[in-house]
């Protein structure tokens, strides 16, 4: 059985100084443990505990798991360390620690429910799993040209300051769910080869992911995020994702064309959900005054709300309402934003029922051809008197002279192009309407 170190010593204290503002005074209480004996102890694989230790170095070979709890270090330093067992810091108090030279920890590196206070960490490579959950950093937490082999779990990691990540590669799940930072966090050059899990976090100033890459899924699900969010900048993967179910943000920055596809409940088949995500978004885009993008945002909303109603052959009028709704608001005008697709609907339309026309020129009565120089049943006859016809049946609607005219089967036609002519003139005047008005 591992043995631990166990000191008593009388000391006494006067006021903390300036560097352990905010640390528990049990932790400034705890007896000093000489580093070199400490090392010594490591690295025969013998765990510490409720201990202080100063300028603790951890270099070289280390061959044994590493144990700390209920340990202060102050002035860690990592300095070329090659770990081949796991190692474990479980309620310790870390002061000013430093990686000076890249280290490599073979199985995992564990901070849990740690207070840090001024720490920085680079050039780290961990090929199993990196746990900081639960801990607590003091000022701001930095990690810079750090390699995750494994999962990286920040889960409820909490800092007063910062949360800044640079040249950062995370080849396992970033797990930073329900963090709370108090002022920014960043993303600078970094890569997620899975997914980046921001679900339930909070972070009250800037979320920035400057020129990162993503592979997997972003979720932002109901993340708080107080400002900013900057995601136009960022690189993508064939397979990316998003997902913003429930997420309080009302400035985030971001392309239609980054979304388009990558919609994780919409890929699902989850309109119910899609449709709610893509209603926040028009409501950020509307926030920025981004009017187009509001548009994009509301058809897919409509779009995935058509889709997510329940349809039934055993209810026919719900099919029905179904292709109703797709060929005439989608189709027709885009849900009222898009008056050009109401435009080239109606050209279509016309074109159809001027061939129907043309077809069928011997069941309307014609007095005198359109032009008397050619032949009265001739094609180019046909053709022109066709497209008199459906263009006075559309823009008239019933009131056109066709349907005195007209005898046999042309009148269901003519009927037909009355009635979706005066629906599509309704909606190109709403869609056009709402694309002036704003």
């Amino acid at each position: 059985m591992s043995e631990q170190i166990t000191i008593s010593m009388d000391i006494e204290h006067d006021e903390p100084p300036q560097d352990q503002v905010g640390i528990s005074s049990k932790s400034t209480e705890l007896p000093e443990l000489d580093p070199s004996l400490a090392l010594a102890m490591l690295r025969e694989g013998k765990p510490i505990a409720d201990v202080r230790i100063s300028r603790l170095k951890l270099d070289g070979e280390f061959t044994f798991p590493l144990k700390f709890k209920n340990v202060v270090l102050d002035r860690l330093v990592f300095k070329k360390g090659h770990f081949h067992e796991g190692v474990e810091f479980f309620c310790c108090t870390i002061l000013r620690a430093r990686c000076e030279r890249n280290s490599t920890f073979e199985k995992f590196l564990t901070l849990q429910a740690c207070t840090l206070k001024r720490s920085i960490f680079g050039g780290l490579t961990i090929k199993g799993m990196a746990r900081f959950d639960r801990s607590e950093f003091i000022g701001n937490a930095d990690f810079n040209h750090c390699v995750f082999d494994g999962d990286a779990k920040f889960w409820e990691a909490h800092t007063a300051g910062w949360f800044n990540f640079k040249h950062c590669q995370f080849h396992g799940v970033a797990d930073l769910r329900s963090i709370h930072v108090s002022e920014g966090t960043t993303f600078e050059h970094c890569l997620f080869q899975k997914e980046a899990l921001f679900r339930g976090a909070t972070i009250e100033k800037k979320l920035d992911f400057l020129t990162s890459h993503f592979d997997g899924l972003l979720d932002l699900s109901k993340a708080k995020l107080r400002d900013f969010v900057y995601l136009e900048t960022i690189s993508q993967g064939p397979a990316q994702t998003f997902a913003f179910a429930n997420a309080v943000v009302d400035r985030m920055l971001i392309k239609p064309k980054q979304i388009a596809g990558r919609l994780a409940s919409e890929n699902a088949n989850n309109h119910e959900l899609a449709m709610r995500e893509y209603g926040l978004l028009k409501a950020i885009f509307q926030t920025l005054h981004r009017f187009d993008e509001e548009d994009w945002a509301y058809y897919r909303f409509k779009v995935n709300q058509r889709k997510g109603k329940p349809r039934s052959w055993l209810r026919p009028w719900s099919k029905l309402a179904q292709i109703c709704d797709l060929v005439l608001l989608d189709w027709g005008c885009g849900y009222g934003t898009n008056p050009g697709r109401a435009v080239t609907s109606a050209l279509l339309m016309m074109l159809f029922f001027a061939a129907l026309y043309a077809i069928g020129y011997q069941h309307f009565e014609i007095s005198s051809p359109p032009i008397a120089d050619l032949p009265a049943d001739g094609l180019v006859n046909r053709v022109v008197y066709a497209l008199m016809t459906t263009v006075s049946v559309f823009t008239s609607g019933f009131g056109g002279d066709q349907f005195n005219t007209a005898h046999g089967w042309v009148l269901i036609p003519l009927n037909i192009e009355a009635l979706f002519g005066t629906l599509l003139w309704g909606l190109f005047v709403v869609a056009f309407s709402r694309k002036v008005i704003r």
